[in-house]
């Protein structure tokens, strides 16, 4: 995508806020009338040598996740479905065929799923209880634990 000085000016200063690439992805969408995946998004920023504004508070919250996400993955499966109330997500080492990246997920019900984001940058859930749809803070927490992997050195 072919951006003016003024657009990647705005982009620039949305970063400098403190916007997610999601946030950017929508502003491309709306006020520059082209739609983007994540990952193209994500590119577009590399591209520009534009990187996310690293937030002081966020950190704790997403240490505190990861943190109870490596205690249930050393404890087993058992624990990690008891319901605890925690998100554990995992990566797979060995990426499924079709996909960029993929792993698993269990919910803090308890309910485990297998995640992948394909070629184009679309996510997908199959939950291995048939029809489960997971809570809206769980969503929110996977999306949250997911960008803080994927941003991690070596992904």
């Amino acid at each position: 995508m072919n951006l003016s000085h003024e657009q990647k000016q705005i982009i620039a200063q949305r970063l400098a806020d403190g916007k997610s690439i999601a946030d950017i992805q929508r502003l491309i969408a709306s006020e520059f009338g082209a739609a983007m995946t994540f990952m193209e998004t994500r590119f577009l920023l590399d591209d520009l040598n534009l990187d996310l504004k690293e937030e002081e508070p966020k950190p704790e919250p997403d240490d505190a996740i990861t943190a109870e996400a490596a205690s249930s993955d050393i404890s087993g499966p058992e624990e990690a479905s008891s319901g605890n109330g925690s998100l554990s997500l995992d990566i797979d080492k060995i990426l499924r065929p079709g996909s960029a990246i993929s792993g698993t997920v269990t919910f803090s019900d308890g309910v485990a799923a297998k995640w992948y984001v394909d070629q184009m940058g679309r996510l997908g859930l199959d939950p291995d209880q048939k029809g489960y749809q997971p809570s809206e803070s769980d969503i929110q927490a996977f999306q949250t634990e997911l960008q803080a992997k994927m941003q991690a050195p070596g992904i």
